[in-house]
């Protein structure tokens, strides 16, 4: 019996996204940090892969979070340079931002960071330590951007103090969607290891909260599902791995799987590193079983070398394809590719991903979802209604929603002409406006294939400066008798000469006041100054003041 394919509304982020059978059928890869090439984001953009796991993630007691070759962590500007790693999921995101990025987290190499969830405290800070880092915006950096793709102030010159173009220079932001849990150990994993990551699981829910839209997933080894008993390989009813010599893995993961069908969205299992005998559909039915749900199920598969008994070998294109097809078939919830990046074949990257979207061809066929021939070249609708409004000291716009055949999935920002920001919702907060000067503003609406839309309607607005500087009425204070003696506190005022210049490493406060460039800002809120997170180019964080 094939599924229906069905349409769901994505309210959350108030744009029109379809989503089609991939969200039960989905076709997810692991993206390594190592084996990238400068090139490969623009050849990853053509993959029919839905959902990138990041590899690999490590947290320690203290809830500190550390990713391979600093794949998720925000570099240091440098005009020249970039990690391949980083510009290469970042560039992707903001290009296609239906894709979603999860970090997975743990594996054999990073097995030593379930140690640290055996406590309720130790549990917390790992955490808000992932939650942190769910919520941390991720520049994105390209080189040869055109003006209008610019986003920010241009971050590297030329001699002659124009902007090198030909330099990285900021496009956009861009933010995780979710987590993955690579939930392995060389030793059989305990019940309470299985405890204590549900309770981390959930804390991190609650910490998201309920309105949340972030993935959380939960791979596992080939046999977790198993009956216990077939450890003894005497028992074969059920038993998914059959070789004389059992795993000391069977069934570790009961306990966790009956549990958390309503904790994880999917559920990867790793169907390979057993060998050419392993009974992967034996193993699928008894994850569907554990956990309830068949559809949250994705069967795993390796397009590098694998382990066997009898010797490491390569699983037959062939064989692949056909098992992303039987899970189609099978109402099962997609299949997991190990990997894009790293290759033990010498597979290209072109190569990489024509294997996978093969792979993906075959299980859209057999759910009767072959797709539309052709490329999508309508665009979207103009954004309508769009509004601007004077808020304190910033003026926020707001508009309705545009539609689209496939699904709109961000909208630009045009300021003056010039595009200043993108945004996946329909409102939008300029920070950087100043006073007394009157501002127009448009927008229009981008599709996954980079149609886009007719622009808006025009707005104008224009703070006025008593909003930016009010003058409070003098209240005479009645003296009183002081506990101690106090020295009057001189306000700041911004245009002193003492007005330091911002400095990378500086804890700063909200009100206070600094220089850049030379223009000088107020904090908004608390924070330790970062390379990247300069007063011109993060309006969250600083507003200018002169």
């Amino acid at each position: 019996m094939k599924k229906i394919p069905f349409s769901l509304i994505i309210g959350a982020t108030l744009f029109a996204q379809t989503v089609s059978a991939s969200e039960q059928n989905r076709t997810i890869s692991y993206l390594t940090s190592w084996g990238l090439h400068n090139d490969d984001a623009n050849v990853i953009k053509s993959s029919k892969v839905d959902t990138f796991l990041l590899s690999f993630g490590k947290w320690d007691s203290e809830g500190n979070i550390e990713t391979s070759d600093n794949i998720a962590s925000v570099p240091a500007y440098d005009g020249y340079w970039m990690p391949v790693a980083y510009s290469t999921w970042t560039q992707v995101k903001l290009a296609q931002p239906q894709k979603k990025m999860m970090i997975a987290f743990g594996g054999q190499t990073y097995e030593e960071i379930w140690s640290h969830l055996n406590s309720e405290a130790g549990r917390e800070k790992v955490a808000k330590g992932l939650v942190k880092k769910l919520n941390t915006p991720f520049p994105v950096y390209k080189k040869n951007l055109k003006p209008e793709e610019l986003v920010g102030e241009c971050q590297s010159q030329n001699w002659d103090g124009s902007c090198n173009m030909g330099a990285y220079q900021r496009a956009g932001t861009v933010y995780l969607d979710g987590i993955d849990f690579d939930f392995e150990k060389e030793a059989r994993l305990t019940e309470e290891e299985n405890d204590n990551l549900l309770k981390l699981s959930q804390r991190v829910r609650e910490l998201l909260g309920p309105d949340s839209k972030k993935l959380l997933s939960l791979t596992t080894y080939h046999v977790g599902a198993d009956p216990v008993e077939c450890m003894n390989n005497t028992v074969e009813k059920d038993c998914s791995y059959v070789e004389d010599k059992r795993s000391s893995h069977h069934g570790e993961v009961l306990s966790l799987l009956a549990k958390s069908k309503d904790v994880y969205d999917f559920f990867n299992v790793m169907t390979y590193d057993a060998g050419r005998n392993f009974r992967y559909k034996v193993a699928m039915a008894n994850y569907a079983r554990a956990v309830g749900d068949a559809s949250k199920i994705v069967v795993g598969a390796t397009i590098n070398k694998q382990w066997a008994a009898e010797g490491n070998f390569v699983e037959s294109r062939q064989n692949n394809i056909a098992r992303a097809e039987w899970q189609a078939e099978n109402n099962y919830g997609g299949f997991f590719v190990w990997t894009l990046g790293a290759s033990t074949e010498q597979m290209n990257m072109e190569d990489q991903v024509d294997y996978i979207n093969e792979m993906k061809t075959a299980a859209d066929n057999a759910m009767g979802e072959p797709g539309k021939p052709g490329e999508d070249d309508i665009a979207p609708s103009a954004p309508a209604d769009l509004n601007a409004s004077v808020q304190g000291e910033n003026i926020r716009l707001s508009w309705q929603r545009s539609e689209d055949n496939v699904g709109v999935t961000g909208y630009w920002i045009y300021r003056n002409s010039i595009r200043v920001d993108v945004t996946t919702t329909t409102g939008w907060l300029d920070r950087t406006a100043q006073p007394e000067v009157e501002y127009s503003y448009y927008v229009m609406a981008v599709d996954a294939a980079g149609n886009v839309s007719p622009a808006s309607n025009t707005v104008e607005a224009k703070i006025p400066q008593e909003v930016i500087d009010p003058i409070d009425p003098v209240v005479p204070v009645e003296p009183v008798d002081p506990v101690i003696p106090v020295d009057p506190v001189e306000p700041v005022d911004p245009t002193d000469p003492s007005v330091k210049e911002w400095q990378v490493g500086v804890n700063y406060k909200a009100g206070d006041t600094v220089k850049y460039q030379g223009k000088e800002y107020r904090c908004l809120q608390a924070h330790s100054a970062m390379q990247h997170w300069s007063p011109a180019a993060v309006q969250a964080l600083w507003n200018p003041i002169k």
